[in-house]
């Protein structure tokens, strides 16, 4: 995901404090990160850009890795919120529903562990699967 071979995640992501982290024999993947100040709105709670960023990583990853390529492209979110987060860590868990030839769709959960699990957002990520394919002669 970037030029260094020992990190993780783009530059953006790692400026969240993105960690993934892998579950269930490899069949879901978290993508978990801390509420700093800087992340929050005036009232408070997490902005919800970065709850899109986060189910938006978590699904693509996810995909990415059932279908076994080093380069997918969000072509669709749809994401609901359901409630604000305060405490952290956040987690987005994703189970991968669909792999198609040249698309995938990841379900994603999202709870604050550090308010009694409470979930946080669900979204749909669908994936286009653009590293498996020949290149054009």
């Amino acid at each position: 995901m970037s030029g260094d071979k020992n990190e993780v995640g783009t530059t953006f992501q790692r400026s969240l404090g993105l960690r993934w982290i892998s579950g269930e024999g490899g069949k879901t993947l978290t993508v978990a990160m801390d509420i700093l100040p800087e992340h929050c709105g005036p009232a408070g709670s997490l902005e919800g850009g970065i709850v899109s960023t986060l189910v938006d990583v978590a699904g693509a990853s996810a995909c990415a890795m059932a279908l076994k390529s080093p380069l997918v492209a969000t072509q669709h979110v749809s994401l609901s919120f359901l409630a604000p987060g305060r405490v952290g860590p956040v987690e987005a868990t994703t189970e991968v529903v669909r792999i198609g030839r040249t698309d995938a769709v990841a379900e994603v959960r999202v709870v604050d562990r550090g308010s009694e699990d409470r979930l946080m957002a669900i979204g749909l990520v669908t994936v286009r699967n653009f590293g498996n394919k020949p290149k054009a002669s």
